[in-house]
């Protein structure tokens, strides 16, 4: 009976220190949830972290998800040589470069491509994940924030585009007045109406829509989603670009 009762012990004992190991993982998931946090966090995107680039009384501007229209059949026009030199893209866009694949690496190629010194704004420029709907955002100037939102199978092409209209935005809200505006209107052919949409709409078919997306087919020569207005000729454009500079 006693040896019996040392192995039924000796069990009991066993079980013991499974429970304790057990009730120790428990313990150990609850103390540091952070940790499954933040690795699920790293691999939403690919990466622990996309980039934030800082700069040094109107709406948040929205850009929806959207294709680019169909290529124009004839090249587009070059900036004026009107325009001011700081002012003016002075390189190429469409150059042959080596793949790209991470959304960092994506980033810095579309920011490449972007001549105008947006830094002098006061803007920063935040990268985030893809959120459903929306391509970017620009804050108003007293929050002075662009956010864009980089969706995993964007292309080089499309973010930059994405880009130079959320900073066209910006030159808008820190340049713009009623007057700069309604001679945007007149240059346009476009009858006079509320140059901005409602809070986080499309703003594609509106006066302020078409100014970004003229400033991003001026820095790009690329294309244009305007609704508004056709995209512009090389004299329409000598017209305009002053109009993305300092009064």
């Amino acid at each position: 009976m006693s040896a019996t009762r040392a192995r039924a012990a000796r069990a009991l004992a066993g079980v013991a220190v499974l429970g304790v190991f057990g009730g120790g993982l428990s313990a150990g998931a609850l103390i540091h949830p952070e940790r499954e946090h933040a690795a699920l966090v790293a691999s939403s995107f690919g990466e622990p972290g996309l980039a934030s680039f800082d700069s040094g009384g109107a709406p948040p501007v929205v850009t929806p998800v959207a294709e680019p229209p169909a290529p124009p059949s004839a090249a587009p026009p070059a900036a004026s040589a009107d325009v001011p030199p700081a002012a003016a893209p002075s390189r190429p866009v469409h150059v042959t470069q080596a793949p790209v694949s991470t959304p960092t690496e994506r980033i810095a190629a579309a920011l490449a491509r972007i001549a105008y010194p947006w830094q002098q704004l006061g803007y920063r420029i935040v990268f985030e994940g893809p959120v459903p709907g929306m391509a970017g955002r620009t804050s108003p100037r007293s929050m002075g924030t662009i956010e864009i939102y980089v969706r995993p199978d964007e292309t080089v092409d499309m973010l930059a585009h994405v880009i130079a209209h959320e900073i066209g935005h910006a030159v808008d809200l820190t340049y713009g007045n009623d007057q700069r505006r309604s001679v945007w209107l007149q240059l346009r052919g476009v009858s006079p109406r509320p140059w901005f949409t409602c809070s986080m709409c499309e703003d594609f078919s509106t006066p302020a829509g078409d100014f970004a997306e003229t400033f991003a087919y001026w820095q790009l020569h690329d294309f244009s989603r305007s609704l508004l207005a056709p995209p512009p000729t090389v004299d329409q454009l000598a017209q305009l670009s002053p109009l993305f500079g300092s009064p």
